[in-house]
């Protein structure tokens, strides 16, 4: 029989421990500054266009509810709404769009100075009677809608909505301050348009931004002349323009 001898190292080897030495550690810490000095803008971009590529898909699903809703020729019920809220309501009870997250945008300063929670619903059902959740009545909505539209408007042109703030006289986005600031404040604001496609403009002022001028086919900055005579556009807190005859 062979037998095999372990030997162990000497105990002054054993417990020897190579430590960092401090300009190693402080190379360390530059590398981690210097990536997260890099990293950083990316990661804050990464998380702000998430931000946005949700509220553009929301105002697509509005889009679709109206072109549905307005097949059904009962838009009727939209043109008597008095706010943006009322207006959701009607849609909601109709096309069981019940999200009350598509009008209310998450990283809009109203929404993080609101102490309440954010509504999760548009309307209730209650006793077989539909009507529109208290908390979402009287809650800040990041969504301006157009009620009123022809239903010959031309899709492709023919603005259905907008993120809050865009000041309808000078075609720019309001700072982000009051009740009816801009969510992006001056950085811009998304359109969505009939057919369902959004684009998000930094200014209507510039020509490659304009809108097209409802009457004249014209290249115009004013959203209320890119829809038709009697369009009335409606935020949380109201009325915000109408659409008057040229």
């Amino acid at each position: 029989m062979v037998a095999f001898a372990v030997h162990s190292p000497p105990m002054h080897l054993s417990r020897r421990r190579r430590a960092f030495s401090l300009i190693e550690l402080l190379a360390v810490i530059s590398i981690i500054g210097i990536l997260a000095t890099v990293l950083m803008p990316v990661v804050s971009s990464a998380v702000d266009g998430a931000k946005k590529l949700k509220v553009s898909k929301g105002l697509q699903q509005i889009a679709m509810a109206y072109a549905s809703f307005s097949l059904k020729g009962l838009t009727r019920e939209l043109n008597v709404c008095k706010n943006a809220a009322e207006w959701a309501g009607v849609l909601a009870k109709h096309e069981e769009m019940n999200v009350a997250s598509i009008f209310i945008v998450g990283n809009d300063y109203l929404v993080e100075a609101e102490h309440r929670p954010v509504p999760k619903t548009i309307g209730l059902l209650r006793n077989g009677q539909w009507r529109i959740n208290p908390d979402f009545e009287n809650f800040p909505l990041g969504v301006v809608v157009i009620s009123g539209i022809s239903s010959r408007a031309p899709a492709a042109t023919t603005p259905i909505a907008y993120t809050r703030g865009l000041d309808a006289g000078s075609g720019r986005w309001r700072p982000a301050d009051g009740p009816d600031g801009g969510i992006y404040g001056e950085e811009g604001g998304f359109i969505v348009f009939l057919d369902g496609h959004v684009e998000f403009y930094a200014n209507l002022t510039d020509e490659a931004n304009a809108l097209v001028d409802y009457y004249t086919g014209e290249k115009t900055s004013r959203i209320s002349e890119a829809v038709n005579c009697g369009a009335r556009a409606l935020s949380w807190t109201g009325v915000e323009w109408e659409a008057s005859k040229r």
